[in-house]
């Protein structure tokens, strides 16, 4: 039903109260603690309202937060089209800006704990509005039209420094996402593997991710840490053990050096792990048949009380760490909710697509996966939510160096831009 242009203008006049951003540029540390320069901006929002009742409210929000007035901003428009002159804007399409003493406020009140923390997530998650933001410097009054207009000149100062904000956080260094692993740089990860597509993930313990592709037969320096192969295709014998496709091999450190005999072109997963101050008495070299392995379903976010229908297949499990390497298989329609881990957890996409959304501390950020696709997402971040998902189907290779357990969250908590994300890897 259309709505009635008099109910429509009224809704207008309540959003003035209206700010609200997706592209606010990311901010360097020393522009959150400026002085204001008496040099008057415009803080434009324009963009295609989608949820009228929680707009109302959000903005509602930030007119009971007092920061304008604290701030000394104020809107000059009606955010309701007068005369539309020309182009056909998207329907719910609004326009509101806002005047500031100076930048520095006006990035006082975006970066303010209040509005980052408490008001913005009333309209993410799904999106309330498809809106950008824009800050404008006001221009000085052309000459001829002096003495003719009256001034719009602040006679009270105002400061934004008392103004709480929202600290700056920064990425973790170790953090991998959306890397195309077939085009990761050429390396070698030592312990007499072939030099391929290598992903330092620790430069610290050279713990490290590798694509491997072998076509003949090498000898093994002693394991230096504990190893594990997966067999992307091929298959190739390890001291006498013969692996194919789709299995594991876990390789104990302190290992004694073992022979590798490759049955034609073959293509492995490395991942060797930092070195453990434990040893296993007898090291040795165990083989999970991943065909022998039943699907079963995942029970970590079932168990959480979250409806995520997914299967697991696990091919290992440290008994005494809870560590665990397994695959994941989704199928298209499944939906994840945002979820945390206390610990570290990798991924290799093995086949199918994948969208997946990372809650990180700088920002909302996706990446999409195809085969080949690797993630390394350290322990205490926010990832999946509802628009992850995939399209066709997936199975995923997931390894998590502790029990694997699962916090679930109903949004992606806002966070503030924080400059350049220390992130390895292309945003695609």
């Amino acid at each position: 039903m259309e709505t009635h242009p008099l109910r429509r203008m009224a809704d207008q006049m309540m959003l003035l109260a209206l700010l609200t951003a997706a592209a606010v540029p990311a901010l360097p540390p020393n522009d959150r603690v400026i002085s204001c320069d008496d040099k008057p901006v415009y803080l434009v929002v324009a963009g295609p309202t989608l949820d009228r009742t929680r707009m109302l409210a959000y903005g509602k929000a930030i007119a009971d937060s007092g920061m304008y007035q604290r701030l000394g901003g104020y809107y000059i428009n009606s955010p309701g089209t007068f005369d539309l002159l020309e182009g056909t804007p998207p329907k719910g399409y609004t326009t509101l800006i806002v005047r500031f003493p100076c930048r520095a406020n006006a990035l006082a009140f975006w970066n303010s704990r209040t509005y980052q923390e408490t008001i913005k997530p009333m309209r993410l998650n799904p999106s309330a509005g498809d809106y950008t933001v824009s800050i404008y410097p006001e221009t000085a009054l052309r000459g001829d039209m002096v003495g003719k207009v009256g001034t719009s000149d602040y006679l009270v100062t105002f400061e934004g420094a008392a103004i709480p904000a929202r600290p700056i956080y920064a990425e973790p260094k170790d953090l991998v996402l959306g890397v195309d692993v077939t085009n990761a740089p050429v390396g070698a990860v030592t312990g007499g593997w072939p030099g391929n597509a290598t992903i330092l993930r620790d430069d610290r313990t050279g713990s490290a991710m590798q694509l491997t592709l072998v076509g003949g037969g090498f000898r093994l320096e002693p394991i230096d840490r504990p190893t594990e192969i997966y067999v992307l295709a091929g298959a190739l014998s390890i001291s006498g053990q013969t692996v194919k496709a789709g299995d594991l091999v876990v390789l104990d450190q302190g290992l004694a050096p073992a022979d590798v005999v490759v049955a034609g072109p073959t293509t492995l997963l490395l991942f060797r792990d930092a070195p453990t101050a434990v040893l296993n008495a007898k090291p040795a070299i165990a083989v999970a048949a991943g065909d022998a392995i039943a699907w079963t379903p995942g029970l970590v976010a079932k168990d959480a009380g979250a409806a995520s229908p997914l299967m697991i297949k696990r091919l290992r499990t440290d008994p005494a760490t809870g560590a665990r390497t397994h695959l994941v298989r989704l199928d298209s329609g499944v939906a994840v909710p945002w979820e945390v881990h206390s610990t570290a957890e990798e991924g290799y996409l093995l086949s199918g697509d994948y969208h997946l959304e990372e809650c990180l501390p700088t920002g909302r950020r996706a990446f999409d996966y195809r085969p080949g696709g690797y993630f390394y997402r350290p322990a205490s971040l926010i990832h999946s939510g509802p628009q992850s998902g995939t399209k066709f189907g997936s199975i995923w290779l997931i390894r998590t160096p502790r029990t694997l357990d699962a916090v679930f969250y109903p949004s992606c908590p806002a966070a503030p831009a924080a400059g350049t994300p220390d992130v390895k890897g292309a945003h695609p």
